[in-house]
């Protein structure tokens, strides 16, 4: 036998029996560094990175002047990975908000969910679980709806000045405004950190015969880390409101005399 052999190549001296004692010890040894397994012992999952991002939405109309009036969504998306930020990207999650279910679409969770325009939500529950695990099971806060109040959908003449306006429901803020021809792509006007909450465009400036697509949004953001057992670190939640409005613009034509 290999062992035997082993014991006569070595003579039986000191050395010899000690390692003859260690290979007829049987296969519990454990080697130095080696964990010893507990029964019943549970291993901790991986942690999950999480980005939310949240838009509260406020559209007088879209696509044209006449087209989804006052619509008023929460368009929410989620990110899940792996270990963090540079993980895998986990697609079999399950992800809540205001109680509606997520669709995993291009590696991403997302969903448009309708509120209503005289109840919008200030807080946003949110309940994020996988394979039976609930990552996250919170209540957020909105920091502010930011609403377009002027002009409303209309087919408008371009001979006239534009005035715009907005408002915070809580809050005033800097915002940037942004005006371009939706037909041709082309830039009307835009602003940066305004702080007053109008302004105004010459009507030389406005195009003859085309959709204008007009939007406000914050010039910051809303952004803090979600901490929990579960979440890897830098997991965060983002939230950016914002509105926008189409109108349209047509010259008037004038009846000729008889």
């Amino acid at each position: 036998m290999k062992i035997i052999g082993f014991v006569d190549e070595v003579k039986m001296n000191r050395f010899g029996l000690t390692l003859l004692t260690l290979f007829t010890a049987g296969a519990g040894m454990v080697l130095p560094n080696q964990e010893i397994p507990t029964a019943g012992k549970t291993v901790k999952p991986e942690p999950v990175f999480v980005r939310l991002t949240f838009y509260p939405t406020a559209s007088l109309s879209r696509y044209d002047y006449n087209n989804d009036l006052d619509l008023f969504e929460i368009r929410a998306y989620a990110e899940l990975r792996r270990g963090s930020q540079e993980g895998e990207i986990i697609g079999d999650a399950q992800i809540s908000v205001l109680g509606e279910l997520l669709a995993f679409k291009n590696g991403q969770y997302e969903k448009r969910i309708g509120v209503e325009k005289e109840k919008l939500p200030e807080n946003l529950p949110v309940k994020i679980s996988q394979d039976g695990t609930v990552l996250l099971e919170q209540e957020f806060p909105l920091p502010d709806w930011l609403i377009l109040t002027e002009p409303r959908p209309a087919v408008i003449e371009p001979e006239t000045d534009l005035k715009i306006r907005w408002k915070f429901r809580r809050y005033a803020a800097p915002v940037d405004i942004l005006i371009y021809d939706f037909r041709r792509g082309n830039s009307v006007a835009k602003a940066h950190e305004l702080s007053q909450q109008e302004m105004t465009i010459p009507a030389e400036r406005i195009p003859a015969s085309t959709i204008l697509r007009i939007y406000v949004l914050p010039s910051w953001l809303s952004k803090r880390f979600l901490q929990g057992e579960n979440l890897a670190r830098g997991s965060e939640i983002i939230v950016i409101p914002w509105s926008q409005v189409f109108i349209r613009t047509e010259k008037k034509i004038e009846e000729s005399r008889r």
